[in-house]
């Protein structure tokens, strides 16, 4: 395969006999994003650097309210931007974005996550 396109793909699966699988940086992004959105008490992904609320999930905005670390072969950790509706426990939203998203990464994607971490940028009604 390209060394360039290896710069941004990750290996999913090896077999001698098979091939190997590969999946973008996009997928683990579309995967994590649309999970951390969907859980009860998130009012939706922030940009980790501004805060800011992030009202169109795509590649270009969920790289901004994700960072992944891809640094262990066999696993990666991710870093998450949320803003919580107003009256949600901070705590129990943000657990339920940890299970929500390691479960997605682990049965979509075939990855265990070794962390996923919750920065709460913002508590806000809807």
């Amino acid at each position: 395969m390209d060394n360039e396109l290896l710069k941004s793909v990750h290996i999913v699966s090896e077999s001698p006999g098979s091939g190997t699988v590969y999946a973008a940086d996009d997928v683990f992004s579309t995967v994590v994003g649309i999970n951390a959105s969907d859980v009860d008490g998130v009012l939706g992904l922030s940009d980790l650097n501004t805060g800011e609320l992030i009202t169109k999930l795509n590649n270009k905005s969920l790289a901004k309210a994700l960072r992944f670390d891809f640094s262990d072969e066999n696993a990666v950790s991710v870093l998450v931007g949320i803003i919580v509706t107003a009256g949600s426990n901070l705590l129990g939203v943000s657990q339920a974005v940890q299970n929500k998203v390691a479960a997605a990464v682990q049965d979509m994607i075939g990855i265990p996550l070794t962390a996923v971490n919750i920065q709460i940028s913002d508590v806000r009604s809807r």
